[in-house]
């Protein structure tokens, strides 16, 4: 990550302004991804990230950041990898002092953010295509970046030694068909190495939907577990993911994903992790999807 500090003399000479910083950070990956019965099984993977991130203080020490990202993705199976897709995605916002902070714009809502419960958790392969809620059916979850919808979400956590809550709040998305405004609220507590939360909101497309959530680690393993259930689907959906460090650059993942209604197959992956130093990972992944097919990707990660 590399970091490009201003200090103009028009910023030194607005009242209340202590300090600002510019960062920009990004990412890159590029691999071979395989899924059996698509339109075309095996197509050349890739994607790239720049991420803006922009951040003031007051001399009171409450602290002012703005957000955007950029991102271009190849066009999937279904174009053999061409037809790329990309541009930035809309702005977020948040401000914060102490152990309060709201997030405004295009920000994730309590369900995306990770705040109090690890949703994905331990993926597979190097695009983490897989992973504990591959099978957790029609959730509503708002994210930030390209790509996601440019919901419009208010979002105040509050952190007091190891007790976190979150709500969030979106606008009604016009672009989505049949959607409304929508309400989150959740809380986790950080026990040790380890933590618990739970996740409640209410949704016109998913109806009333809730998840509780628990992960940690026990030395070089470490694990999450998550359960669900929302209107839409009517069937309580269950996850886990393990990691383990074979070796200092080595990491072994695996999971299991079930549920998510009638006539879906269990998932289920492994994949294996080698950082090579300098943010340069390699990885591959196998794993059999909802739909029963076999999925599998090998290539490499890098950040900056």
């Amino acid at each position: 990550m590399k970091k490009i500090l201003f200090a103009s003399t028009a910023l030194v000479a607005t009242a209340g302004v202590a300090a600002a910083d510019l960062t920009w950070s990004g990412s890159g990956r590029l691999g071979v991804v395989y899924t059996q019965n698509a339109s075309q099984d095996t197509v050349l993977d890739h994607r790239f990230r720049l991420t803006v991130n922009g951040v003031t203080e007051t001399d009171s020490g409450v602290k002012f950041e703005g957000r955007i990202r950029w991102q271009a993705d190849d066009g999937g199976a279904n174009a053999n990898g061409a037809q790329a897709t990309g541009g930035a995605g809309a702005a977020g916002f948040a401000v914060s002092t102490g152990g309060f902070r709201v997030d405004v714009g295009h920000v994730s809502d309590v369900f995306d953010s990770g705040d109090v419960v690890s949703w994905g958790g331990n993926g597979v392969g190097y695009t983490g295509f897989l992973d504990q809620a591959a099978n957790f059916s029609g959730f509503q979850k708002r994210g930030f970046g390209n790509g996601a919808p440019d919901t419009q979400t208010i979002k105040a956590l509050y952190s007091i030694n190891d007790f976190t809550v979150n709500a969030s709040f979106s606008l009604n998305d016009t672009t989505i068909v049949g959607a409304d405004e929508n309400w989150q609220i959740g809380a986790g507590y950080n026990f040790g190495a380890h933590r618990v939360g739970a996740m409640y909101g209410d949704d016109k497309l998913a109806g009333a939907q809730w998840a509780i959530g628990a992960d940690g680690s026990f030395g070089d393993f470490s694990y999450t577990a998550l359960v669900g259930d929302n209107d839409v689907v009517n069937d309580t959906m269950f996850g886990v993911s393990g990691a383990y460090a074979v070796s200092a650059a080595g990491t072994v993942t695996g999971f299991v994903s079930s549920g998510g209604g009638a006539g879906l197959d269990t998932s289920y992956g492994i994949g294996y992790a080698h950082s090579l130093g300098g943010g340069v990972t390699l990885a591959t992944g196998v794993g059999s999807n909802s739909a029963g097919n076999t999925v599998a990707d090998a290539g490499v990660t890098f950040s900056f």
